[in-house]
């Protein structure tokens, strides 16, 4: 199955559904006992939803403070700046239905190559670190176009909506296996959105905006089995994203095309 010719139907990757399931229902247990508690002890329950309510507002205002604080100094996309970002946020929240373009804002990062989706009541953001986008302006268009769809993905499948499972987010192990396979999902949105990107996206993520074209994605694939120590398993297990082999061969078994690596012809030694 070419990356090019999936449906919305088949971008969901398949445990997302069932771990969401997983997620739901441990939510729903939450919520419940906390009403039965209320029911038996009025004064412990309303503590509980106190302290909570604490804790929430805590983290909402944590948020929004860190976010305002991008978004104050960002650079706001628009038609007449940055209108190829503009293009491609637009063109690929049309192809996935969405009613709505998430406003995106170019933020400077230290040359940390990321980008993330957020919200904050009710609107949604892409935030794209600066170096991201001159990957785009110096040679690899689709490559950001692949990583501008991942993060609209999110938005797509409501992954940023945490109310009726945040309890489960908090369990061991659960709510990073949730998050990794929300992941998955998005890489295979970014490949539907910009197929010839897919790849060249994630391996800027592993080896930077120049040595990426470098790197031959077929090898880099068999790391995901060959590095596969106690310790690199352990850091997958409590880490919200998968490692990027195993996302990279992900997107190789649905068939996106693999991109042939440029040779290092010269290299200058050093010391």
């Amino acid at each position: 199955m070419e990356a090019g010719r999936l449906t919305l139907g088949d971008l969901v990757y398949g445990r997302e559904r069932a771990l969401f399931a997983a997620m739901v229902v441990i939510g729903l247990l939450v919520y419940g006992g906390l009403v039965m508690l209320a029911l038996a002890d009025a004064s412990t329950a309303s503590a509980i939803v106190f302290y909570g309510a604490i804790l929430a507002l805590a983290g909402f205002v944590t948020h929004a403070v860190a976010l305002g604080r991008l978004l104050g100094s960002g650079v706001l996309v628009t038609e007449r700046q940055f209108p190829l970002l503009h293009q491609m946020t637009a063109a690929h929240a049309q192809r996935l239905g969405l009613k709505y373009s998430p406003t995106v804002y170019v933020v400077e990062s230290g040359g940390i190559l990321n980008a993330f989706a957020t919200r904050l009541l009710g609107r949604k953001f892409v935030i794209v670190n600066a170096d991201i986008l001159a990957l785009a302006v110096r040679r690899s268009p689709a490559a950001v176009s692949f990583v501008v769809g991942h993060e609209i993905g999110h938005h797509w499948r409501g992954h940023l909506w945490w109310c009726l499972i945040g309890p489960a987010r908090l369990v061991p192990y659960l709510g990073p296996a949730y998050s990794r396979a929300c992941e998955y999902t998005c890489d295979r949105v970014g490949a539907y959105c910009a197929p010839d990107g897919a790849v060249d996206g994630l391996l800027v993520l592993a080896a930077g905006t120049w040595l990426h074209n470098h790197v031959d994605a077929q090898e880099f694939a068999k790391q995901a089995e060959t590095d596969s120590g106690f310790w690199i398993r352990r850091a997958e297990l409590v880490s919200s994203h998968p490692r990027i082999p195993k996302r990279v061969a992900a997107l190789l078994a649905l068939g996106v095309r693999s991109p042939v690596p440029d040779p290092l012809t010269a290299m200058e030694s050093v010391g």
